[in-house]
């Protein structure tokens, strides 16, 4: 017998009429579980959205495939991007939604893959030009290809970081005269790799500073625990430069008894160093390289038609996108090193889901109700190559002729959208650059969902990012950034299936189908010009503001060796010698549990810290910076 909630017993008649009902209820509840064999769905995922088509099934096998082993990472322009290719296409030929060029679901373009070392690319040293041509010291270097291959001869003088920031108080080579030297430059600047100095801190940016001034020829001095540098994450170049090149740091700290010193010290003091232009030796530099040409992909599909060029028919098109592309075996961009296959689950396995998905859930509502996306506009689904290499699909994309400003009104990006986390939430970029409306339809999108609860949305400014939303936006398009935020296995071959949280990706993938769904509704959103910003507004990475004492394992908490003095939890009163002991919300015993818990961590929140003094325990609360390291 079945009981109702006041307790009265259904009679027979009724059973009879509603038993068949509650039979199909309860198979419908029996399937729906079956599909979801791990459980998390709640009973309002089962009974709310079943019309809405996206399925965590098809999300999780896509994935699946995209990051296993036998794709080999996805390279573009290799055949492990070739296979990629295949499968997305697999996807789409057949689903009755159409080829966006021009009929075709495939647009084909070339870029450059890196460079590879030459033979001769060495240096040569000697203590002055006496011992440079009769006994010089051969060093191996890699190439950085910013200029064209070519020699370089001169004195070695000490440039430090070699950082020109003028605008923020902030001018090595204001100081020293580098014309006709040869000049060593230590990685990154003052505050590490995300201190004030954003891009002034990058190769290229110094290596235009240094050319600026004259000088005949760059060595880039590679830090023993930064990631490892390869000659195919440069482009390569055919201008006349003096030439640049990285070389590890053993020989140089073995000859200039001074260098290991200046090179440990990490202060995020605009102090600069006493051997500042100090000269070091002599030095020749050849550079030698060859570069590569690729193949990339960009794969389309439409919901109602293909893009004809010079015949747009007034369409409003609503681009959904993501990049499918990953890094092979680490050859570039890996931030544990090459030879392992980097399967990309996170970046991007679980955005190039996503579009799918929603590809698939809108052909079907579009076929059930075609009132849902009124003329004039219509959907298209992009799957862009090569953005591991510098977003050379999008950017091809965007300048070709199946891309039209007036046409295309919206550029919604999945980007590593996989591991959703409560405390990290969902980031979302680009509200700025709509008028009122378009935060109002993110909102509206994001509450129609039954995100977990404890899900926020949490909006970051500008519309220039690392991803290929960025060129839409420079080509005055409304964009929607979505991101789950960076993570310990980030660019690195632990980016695993079994990591990523499903349950969230369902959701943001119905999310990203309801903002379309308003789109086509409500009315696009009028493009704005939002402020700029950097890449770590985005949050890619929090730190707490010390230096820790050790990185081995340790007992009775964290070592505290220094502590930045502008950052919040300088007020805390903590100081050098001091032992971290709990944070946030868990116990801290090492380096590690300090990692574990910044990648979990969000600025402008509240943390308890507590830290002993000797036999003393010190309560406190702080907040967090931005940028990376600790």
């Amino acid at each position: 017998m079945f009981k109702m909630k006041s307790g009265k017993i259904l009679n027979g008649p009724l059973l009879f009429l509603l038993g068949p009902a509650l039979i199909l209820c309860m198979v419908f509840v029996a399937w729906r579980v079956g599909q979801q064999p791990d459980d998390s769905h709640s009973a309002e995922d089962f009974f709310s959205l079943p019309s809405d088509n996206i399925s965590r099934v098809d999300l999780e096998y896509y994935v699946h495939v995209l990051s296993g082993a036998q794709m080999g990472g996805r390279e573009s322009g290799r055949d492990s991007g070739k296979q990629a290719t295949r499968f997305l296409l697999e996807q789409y030929k057949g689903s009755g939604l159409k080829g966006f060029f021009d009929g075709a679901f495939e647009q084909k373009f070339s870029f450059p893959a890196g460079i590879k070392q030459g033979q001769d690319s060495h240096a040569w040293f000697g203590t002055d030009v006496a011992s440079l041509a009769s006994e010089p010291a051969k060093i191996d270097v890699i190439p950085v290809g910013f200029a064209a291959p070519s020699f370089g001869e001169g004195p070695l003088v000490f440039g430090g970081y070699c950082v020109s920031a003028p605008a923020r108080g902030f001018d090595e080579l204001a100081r020293i005269n580098v014309y006709g030297k040869v000049v060593l430059c230590l990685r990154y600047g003052p505050g590490g790799k995300h201190g004030e100095f954003d891009d002034a801190i990058s190769f290229r940016s110094k290596y235009e500073a240094l050319k600026k001034r004259g000088a005949a020829g760059v060595i880039f001095l590679r830090r023993p625990e930064t990631p490892p540098v390869q000659a195919a994450m440069f482009s390569g170049s055919s201008e006349v430069g003096p030439p640049s090149v990285i070389a590890d740091p053993d020989f140089f700290y073995d000859n200039v008894e001074w260098l290991a010193d200046e090179d440990s010290e990490d202060t995020d003091a605009k102090t600069y160093s006493t051997h500042l232009g100090e000269q070091i030796g002599w030095i020749r530099i050849h550079m030698d390289y060859e570069t590569e040409q690729l193949e990339g992909i960009n794969i389309g599909a439409s919901l109602k038609g293909a893009f004809k060029p010079g015949q747009s028919d007034g369409k409003k098109w609503i681009v959904v996108g993501a990049h499918y592309d990953h890094l092979g075996l680490g050859e570039f961009g890996s931030l544990d090193g090459p030879g392992e296959i980097h399967n990309g689950a996170d970046d991007n396995a679980s955005g190039t889901a996503a579009v799918l998905e929603v590809a698939h859930s809108l052909k079907k509502l579009y076929a059930a109700n075609p009132g849902l996306i009124p003329d004039p506009y219509d959907v298209v689904f992009l799957h862009f190559d090569a953005e591991e290499r510098g977003l050379f699909g999008s950017e091809h994309f965007v300048s070709s002729e199946y891309f039209s400003g007036s046409n295309v009104v919206a550029m919604l990006n999945l980007d590593m959208v996989g591991m959703l986390r409560e405390g990290k939430g969902l980031q979302m970029q680009g509200a700025q650059t709509g008028d009122e409306s378009w935060k109002k339809m993110i909102e509206e999108a994001f509450a129609s969902v039954r995100f977990s609860p404890g899900t926020e949305l949490r909006f970051f400014p500008g519309g220039n990012g690392p991803s290929d939303h960025s060129p839409f936006y420079r080509k005055d398009v409304p964009i929607a950034f979505f991101f789950t935020g960076e993570h310990p296995y980030y660019h690195k071959s632990t980016d695993d299936f079994d990591r990523l949280n499903y349950r969230g990706l369902f959701h943001i993938s119905q999310m990203a189908q309801s903002l379309v769904l308003a789109i086509a509704r409500q009315g696009a959103p009028e493009f704005r010009k939002a402020p700029e910003v950097s890449r770590y507004d985005l949050e890619f990475n929090v730190r707490l503001g010390i230096i820790p004492g050790g990185y081995g394992e340790t007992e009775g908490g964290l070592l505290v060796e220094g502590v930045k003095d502008d950052a919040p939890i300088a007020r805390t009163g903590i100081q050098k010698g001091d032992r971290i002991i709990f944070l946030g919300d868990r116990k801290i015993e090492n380096i590690r549990d300090l990692t574990e818990f910044l990648y979990q961590a969000r600025l402008n929140t509240v943390y308890e810290i507590h830290f002993k003094r000797g036999d003393q325990v010190i309560k406190s609360k702080t907040t967090l910076i931005a940028g990376s390291a600790h």
